[in-house]
């Protein structure tokens, strides 16, 4: 866990950083955050993630946070603070802090978080388990905001099924992502997504993965597709920036096939060349 955080200005113990309770995160999940991985205490895929951030805010319309230009700055000294070598680091940027009302002044000064996680990331793991649910998520899920109550259900769900992930299938049965997580099936030396719409968030280990494919001369493209293709596919793989690449082996009771061509290993590897060039 973080010793040393960032709120609204100062570096504080982790004991004292603390924010306002009338703060629109809190009353509204009125903000937006980024979680980005950190291998040999660098920012992974820095560039990719604050595109996604500034999209962020201004799907939520806030367009007075003056301080992009020294995020990676603070985030590094967080690193360095935290003697942070792999991990992560959490970025939120809520619209301010204001008398709890539902409507806002575009006057307010947005609040910003930043605090670091030590966490094993950059490792094969095991395959995992997952099971399967409705997706009950609001509408706008492609807005990376802090309104994740519908993923955290689920993704408690899952744990206790002593399951890894939950995934998540829309209302004609069509699988849209997993809870922190985006999912991909291999078929023929091919890889298949979900494509982005409003119920799935643009990942960005999920754009890297294209890149690598076509690296690879792995064809990869976007499918819709339901949870009886996961049966017929030659594996199943979650991503996402916590965990990087997890192989899945089972979803409910269905038992799933584990990529006998090593496709997923392929990808695995050339992602992680790539992180650490």
């Amino acid at each position: 866990m973080s010793k040393i955080a960032f709120v609204n200005g100062k570096y504080l113990n982790i004991k004292n950083a603390t924010i306002s309770v009338n703060d629109r995160s809190i009353h509204f999940s009125d903000s937006v955050y980024e979680v980005i991985a950190v291998h040999a205490s660098k920012l992974v895929f820095w560039k990719e993630h604050i595109d996604r951030l500034k999209k962020s805010l201004k799907l939520i319309n806030i367009y007075n946070f003056q301080n992009l230009e020294t995020l990676y700055f603070k985030c590094n000294e967080i690193i360095r603070m935290n003697n942070l070598v792999e991990g992560l680091i959490y970025i939120q940027i809520s619209r301010g802090i204001a008398l709890r009302n539902h409507n806002w002044n575009n006057s307010l000064t947005p609040s910003l978080i930043i605090s670091a996680l030590h966490k094993e990331i950059f490792k094969d793991s095991r395959p995992v388990t997952l099971i399967s649910n409705k997706d009950i998520r609001w509408k706008c899920s492609y807005i990376k905001s802090t309104s994740l109550l519908g993923n955290i259900l689920l993704k408690q769900k899952a744990l206790n099924k002593k399951a890894f992930e939950c995934v998540m299938y829309d209302d004609k049965g069509f699988i849209t992502e997993a809870t922190t997580s985006n999912i991909w099936v291999i078929k023929n030396r091919k890889i298949y997504t979900p494509p982005l719409k409003k119920k799935i968030l643009a990942g960005i280990t999920r754009k890297k993965v294209f890149e690598v494919a076509k690296y690879l001369k792995i064809e990869a493209y976007e499918k819709e597709f339901n949870l009886k293709y996961l049966a017929n596919a030659d594996g199943v793989f979650l991503t996402n920036s916590s965990s990087l690449l997890v192989m899945a082996k089972k979803i409910d009771n269905l038992k799933l096939n584990l990529d006998k061509d090593n496709i997923y290993q392929l990808i695995y590897a050339s992602l992680l060349k790539t992180i650490r060039s």
